[in-house]
């Protein structure tokens, strides 16, 4: 059964439409269909001209439906959920503290919580902090900001200074300060426990988050079948398979190699176990390419490829040579995500190998490995591979909050 908030985005899709047409598109009947807009319609989020429906363009909240709506859909989630009056209650308690228990939810249904609860662990956007009590902690998200935003419990304020330890960069706030006391408690926790188990599976999420993000359409589950049994779901494409099986491989390969410097034959060897054996192309690209759906993205020519990745090789291990604080570790990691990006010397599997490279130079600076979860795919591509214009601050605003939540999480396992 559509619901309104269905009527309203074949809506946005369409533009605007009139009764019969919208019913068509959503499978309703025009009754129905009328129904469930008359609710927009008095809040001004729809309007209605000339027998015809359309978005409100005018309405605030319109473009705030659009945008919960449009980052929903980009990662898989139903934007039902996440409109409805429960949730912008659950999002406003859960951001009031920075852990929450359920008994904070004092106005809301246990069965509702829980059901919400679960489904935000599931597609990563928040972490369970302990079982016992039960406690979560909810992941700093754009689609949070919408709904608090839409529901009129937060507003923006540009003139907000940052805090002692943090940085106001791109429009926000990066608390290099609770990231620095987040991995100093990693370490210590490491020095009493062994971490080996947690290690391995490290592994596994960041390969499962990674492929991902380029598409792979495995599990966290699945993945861990595949890299621990071996099990292939029988509704899985066998180069899928290998990008995880693949990638698991490329991941081992970097942190046994972490001791050494950055070279081009650690380069090229890491894209080499990453499309192994799925039709792309090894090596150094001969020719142009361009970004799909993205043609303001700046590659390098084919001929400047060896001396720039040269380049950024000897700036990694110069900068590693040093001494260096977590506020400078994580901007120089963005700037090498960044600029091999940039230069893209491959075919296929650029993205992939720069987040290899990107969390070398944080785990060479004491770092965890960081996964980027899938929940997140939207906002990275905006700022990397679909980004107009290049922009290290914000990239780096983003991967900073990235590499703090999960530390977060490693810190309460």
């Amino acid at each position: 059964m559509k619901t309104k908030f269905d009527c309203l985005f074949a809506l946005f899709e369409m533009k605007e439409a009139r009764l019969g047409d919208l019913a068509k598109k959503t499978g309703s009947s025009p009754s129905s269909v009328r129904q469930r807009l008359k609710g927009f319609l008095k809040n001004g989020i729809v309007i209605q001209k000339g027998g015809k429906y359309g978005p409100n363009r005018d309405c605030p909240a319109t473009w705030r439906i659009f945008n919960v709506m449009k980052s929903c859909r980009s990662r898989g989630i139903n934007y039902n959920l996440f409109l409805g009056p429960d949730f912008a209650k659950i999002v406003r308690t859960g951001f009031g503290k920075e852990t929450v228990l359920l008994g904070d939810f004092k106005s809301i249904n246990p069965r509702t919580i829980r059901k919400y609860l679960t489904y935000l662990s599931r597609v990563n956007l928040l972490f369970i902090v302990s079982k016992r009590p039960l406690q979560f902690r909810f992941v700093s998200d754009p689609v949070f900001d919408e709904v608090m935003a839409l529901s009129g419990a937060r507003e923006e304020n540009p003139a907000k200074s940052a805090k002692p330890g943090q940085s106001k960069k791109a429009g926000q706030t990066i608390n290099y300060h609770e990231i620095e006391n987040l991995l100093y408690k990693l370490r210590e926790q490491k020095k009493n426990i062994d971490f080996s188990r947690a290690e391995e599976e490290q592994k596994i999420e960041f390969t499962s988050a990674s492929t991902q993000l380029e598409g792979n359409t495995f599990t966290l589950e699945q993945a861990k079948e595949l890299l621990l049994h071996d099990i292939v779901p029988t509704d899985k494409k066998l180069k899928e398979a290998s990008e995880v099986k693949n990638y698991y491989v490329a991941v081992s390969h970097l942190i046994n190699n972490l001791a050494g410097p950055v070279s081009l034959s650690l380069i090229l060897d890491l894209h080499r176990i990453v499309v192994f054996n799925t039709g792309v192309k090894e090596g150094i690209r001969t020719g142009r390419v361009s970004i799909g759906g993205n043609p303001f993205y700046k590659l390098s020519h084919h001929s400047e490829i060896l001396p720039a990745l040269e380049a950024l090789c000897k700036q990694i291990n110069d900068f590693m040579a040093k001494k260096q604080g977590v506020q400078e570790a994580i901007e120089f990691a963005t700037f090498v995500h960044n600029e091999f990006q940039h230069i893209h010397p491959f075919e296929d599997g650029n993205s992939r190998t720069a987040r290899l490279l990107w969390n070398y130079a944080l785990m060479r600076n004491g770092f965890p490995l960081i996964s980027i979860y899938s929940n997140a795919r939207g906002e990275y591509l905006s700022l990397t591979k679909l980004a107009r214009n290049r922009d290290d601050a914000k990239l780096n605003a983003f991967l900073a909050r990235t590499i703090q939540d999960n530390l977060f999480k490693l810190t309460r396992l």
